[in-house]
């Protein structure tokens, strides 16, 4: 009888042990997603080549793409193939199961006109994107998921060649296999940008952003040794970051490197007093096919320390790849 007791108890458990393990990987795989808010085409040069960047007359620096009246558009399709060493953004045995991921990406957006104001140009934003990523390695599959973006926002470029880019974004995940909503956030932030000319051929980027994700995850209700309760908010966060980038002309190749740090605090549920850092360091190399169409290869290592918490959400991960694009302007 106690044998058949323990036996029981054990088929009871089990479950619910094993959803626990899949609930931490598709948080660990959230913590871990890289989520461009704003896409690079507003407000950066598109690319940072230094040839796409005009004076108005107030001597504030203006985006070609944009007429000077009236709406400007532009969208466009990514797709990438690339290897990534960690892809559930976690220290323990998981991190052994590298995968190949694809991604498609379609966006589009708009510039509402362009309005002068003494030295400085403002210029409202509005825009969305949608993507399907997808795990190659067979065991992952089942965390498939589909992204949707959503942005506006306000651009001030100002004569002294400083931006200031504000407003907020929306970004939700859905389980491609589930249909199930694992995520989804605002984050309204501000970002100061200066881009200038270093050599004939080369240009350098800097930005400082802030801002909080107001999150809300699928997760369950659990409660750790301390008493603090899980909630399906507690990966809510403020992020203060800084990023530095060149961008060098190298016959038809655009080569970019890039290196941010950004610094996340917690105050939600299990997440009271977390607090991360990362770091991410980036190189890209884009070939220009046509006009409208490139071709890209491009490599980036992301790690991240964590205190605060007596789960470690520490990881470090690398991707490596190729991808195709095309855009188009209005």
């Amino acid at each position: 009888m106690k044998k058949l007791i323990q036996s029981f108890s054990l088929i009871t458990i089990i479950p619910f042990l094993t959803f626990g393990q899949t609930d931490k990987q598709v948080r660990n795989r959230i913590e871990g997603t890289k989520r461009e808010n704003v896409p690079s085409v507003v407000g950066t040069k598109n690319g940072n080549s230094n040839k796409i960047s005009s004076k108005n007359d107030a001597g504030a620096q203006r985006p070609v793409i944009l007429s000077k009246h009236g709406i400007s558009s532009y969208f466009g399709y990514d797709t990438k193939y690339f290897y990534r060493s960690n892809p559930l953004a976690t220290d323990g045995p998981a991190k052994q199961q590298a995968t190949g991921m694809w991604t498609n990406t379609f966006y589009g957006g708009a510039g509402l006109g362009v309005f002068d104001y003494t030295d400085t140009v403002v210029t409202p934003y509005i825009g969305g994107s949608w993507t399907i990523n997808e795990y190659i390695k067979s065991p992952l599959d089942g965390f498939n998921y589909n992204s949707t973006n959503a942005y506006a926002l306000l651009l001030f470029q100002f004569g002294n060649g400083w931006a200031l880019r504000t407003g907020s974004s929306y970004a939700n995940d859905r389980s491609a296999n589930y249909e199930t909503e694992d995520y989804k956030e605002f984050y309204p932030s501000a970002t100061l940008m200066k881009t200038f000319s270093i050599y004939n051929d080369t240009t350098a980027s800097v930005d400082f952003s802030f801002g909080k994700h107001i999150a809300e995850a699928a997760f369950l209700n659990v409660t750790d040794n301390k008493g603090n309760q899980s909630n399906k908010k507690e990966l809510s966060n403020y992020e203060t970051a800084a990023s530095f980038s060149l961008a060098h002309n190298y016959g038809d190749l655009l080569i970019t490197p890039k290196y941010r740090i950004s610094f996340k605090s917690y105050d939600e549920g299990l997440n009271v007093d977390r607090e991360d850092l990362s770091h991410d360091v980036e190189l890209k190399v884009d070939y220009p096919v046509t006009d409208y169409f490139k071709a890209s290869l491009f490599y980036s290592y992301s790690t991240r320390s964590t205190d605060g918490t007596q789960v470690s959400y520490d990881y470090k991960s690398y991707d490596a790849g190729l991808g195709l694009g095309l855009s188009a302007r209005f």
